[in-house]
């Protein structure tokens, strides 16, 4: 694995935490159902941040998916050879 691909399988875990807690905290801010007729910019800004965290943390699950199955690929190449 290039270290770029190392450093990114040590970090993702990290932005996948705070990803799913951006998107827990911007559930709960959406949850308020009084919140749109009160405040529709906040509700909008809410909703578009909450749609982009979610889709980043596909991406980011798929990025650490496909690293740690190429980790394991190779330590299982590695192996064989051994």
């Amino acid at each position: 694995m290039s270290f770029k691909d190392k450093h990114a399988l040590e970090i993702l875990p990290g932005r996948i935490a705070a990803l799913e807690a951006d998107i827990s905290r911007l559930n709960a801010v959406l949850d308020d159902i009084d919140l749109y007729a009160r405040r529709p910019a906040d509700f909008a800004t809410a909703t578009k941040e909450l749609e982009a965290a979610q889709a980043a943390l596909a991406g980011a699950e798929e990025q650490w998916l496909a690293l740690e199955m190429l980790r394991e690929e190779l330590e299982g190449s590695q192996e064989a050879r051994a």
